[in-house]
């Protein structure tokens, strides 16, 4: 019994060295002068919502990083050369229907479609990019050698007109009042729901060491539903990062920039994949030690602790969202309190066999 009792302190401890590990960051590419050493020709729609956040987040940041290293021609597939041109590239490359309204990319002879996959793919991956001397050099397609110069302007106009400082990212150039709220509104709830999530920790925690109370069948009813919701939201979420497609977001938060941060995948996994396989992990083992034990503890131990995890690591990255990135994504709240439930629910299922 004095084992169990240490369990949750030792289960604790571990993943909190596990979620420092992950913490640490990334050392940040140095963008140097010199030639080009990726040159990209960027498709893109000017009429499309995802237009503004090309130009708005997206190459602004690569920019920065990159600096002179990195050289982009935009081609503006409403205007009929550019659609000329696009139609050509999809043909080679197999890019999807114009009407789609996605950006692509052209490095060397790879494609890039979606804003999610150039961002990656000219950010994480720039430097295994740069080793292929190919990609220094604009892709050969007919028609594109007139449209290059004005498209390397172009692209320097739009970003040096629409990028947003990172002090006012999320700004909607229609209503940027309204929009400077709706992101601090969302900042400030992700903040509430941290508090909320630490909260719940510790009252979890302690919990664990009542020996009164049973846990009925409502709490499983209730359990149940939130796991599909975390399920359901972490569905969603990695359907959009593997389509390269924009979340639809509310009026308040920006879910696009946090989607595109370095922060929206561990390992090349999307954070969606990772909680997809998390919440249906959780349900299974939860299932499975309902039968193996059936007046609470012992196996209910494992689902709680994989639980547990999930929590900490939602911790981190709901305080990555308002305090780092800047940018708050309503989706990955709505997972957060999720998985905060289950995690209180599931510890008074590993507490019924104390009592017992």
């Amino acid at each position: 019994m004095s084992s169990m009792r240490l369990m949750p302190n030792r289960v604790l401890r571990l993943c909190l060295v596990i979620l420092a590990l992950a913490a640490v960051p990334g050392w940040a590419a140095d963008p140097g002068q010199g030639p080009p050493a990726v040159r990209a020709v960027l498709f893109y729609d000017s009429g499309s919502p995802q237009t503004r956040d090309l130009f708005a987040f997206y190459l602004p940041a690569l920019f920065e990083r990159y600096g002179a290293r990195l050289e982009v021609s935009g081609i503006d597939v409403s205007k009929e050369q550019g659609a000329q041109a696009y139609r050509a590239a999809a043909e080679r490359w197999g890019f999807p229907p114009q009407s789609a309204g996605s950006p692509a990319a052209l490095v060397g002879d790879q494609s890039l479609v979606g804003l999610l996959e150039i961002a990656q793919g000219l950010g994480d991956r720039f430097e295994d990019l740069a080793k292929d001397a190919n990609v220094a050099r604009w892709p050969s397609l007919p028609g594109l050698d007139e449209l290059l110069p004005g498209g390397i302007q172009e692209v320097a106009a739009r970003v040096a007109s629409d990028a947003v400082p990172p002090a006012a990212q999320g700004l909607a150039p229609a209503d940027p009042g309204a929009r400077a709220m709706g992101d601090r509104i969302a900042n400030g709830l992700a903040v509430v729901v941290l508090v909320g999530m630490v909260l719940t920790l510790v009252h979890a925690l302690v919990r664990l060491r009542r020996q009164d109370g049973k846990t009925g069948p409502a709490a499983a009813s209730v359990l149940v539903v939130t796991l599909v919701v975390g399920f359901g939201i972490s569905a969603y979420t990695a359907y959009t990062a593997l389509a390269h497609v924009s979340l639809v977001c509310g009026p308040i938060g920006s879910c696009a920039e946090v989607q595109a941060s370095e922060y929206a995948r561990l390992f090349g996994i999307p954070m969606g994949v990772l909680g997809l396989v998390g919440y249906g992990v959780i349900l299974v083992s939860w299932l499975a030690a309902r039968r193996l034990s059936p007046q609470g503890g012992r196996w209910n131990w494992l689902p709680w602790s994989i639980a547990l995890f999930g929590l900490l690591f939602s911790m981190r990255l709901t305080a990555l969202e308002p305090f780092v990135i800047g940018a708050t994504c309503l989706w990955c709240l709505g997972s957060a309190v999720s998985i905060t439930i289950a995690f209180w629910l599931l510890s008074g299922f590993a507490r019924v066999g104390r009592a017992g």
